[in-house]
């Protein structure tokens, strides 16, 4: 049996908003990993912040890499065209979408959604 995935959610990011981050967003149940579908960007970073609960404060999602001695950030490099990223091992129900930098040529619309559900 495949992966299962949750249904898309629309995330609006405001143009100029400094800090460029989402409202909290419900996946609808708690996922392994997160899949995010975003637009041409102003060479911004993407990061899914989790947060344990409804209403929690988002924070920073680090992974683990077999061969490192320590942890990474969970965010892409920062880049401008659009494109699609799965952020593995983010386990959770409650997310924000963080772009490294503003956006001040429009705001950008992405689409987020859990897949593997816990």
């Amino acid at each position: 049996m495949g992966l299962r995935t949750g249904s898309w959610k629309t995330v609006t990011i405001a143009k100029d908003a400094n800090p460029a981050v989402s409202s909290e967003q419900d996946l609808g149940g708690e996922f392994r990993h997160v899949q995010v579908y975003a637009p041409a960007l102003n060479s911004a970073t993407i990061t899914v912040e989790p947060g344990r609960l409804t209403g929690d404060t988002a924070v920073q999602a680090y992974t683990f890499n077999d061969g490192a001695t320590g942890d990474y950030v969970n965010t892409t490099t920062a880049r401008t065209t659009a494109g699609m990223n799965i952020f593995k091992d983010i386990c959770a129900r409650f997310v924000t979408i963080l772009l490294g930098a503003t956006q001040t040529t429009a705001a950008r619309t992405i689409y987020v959604r859990g897949i593997d559900p816990i």
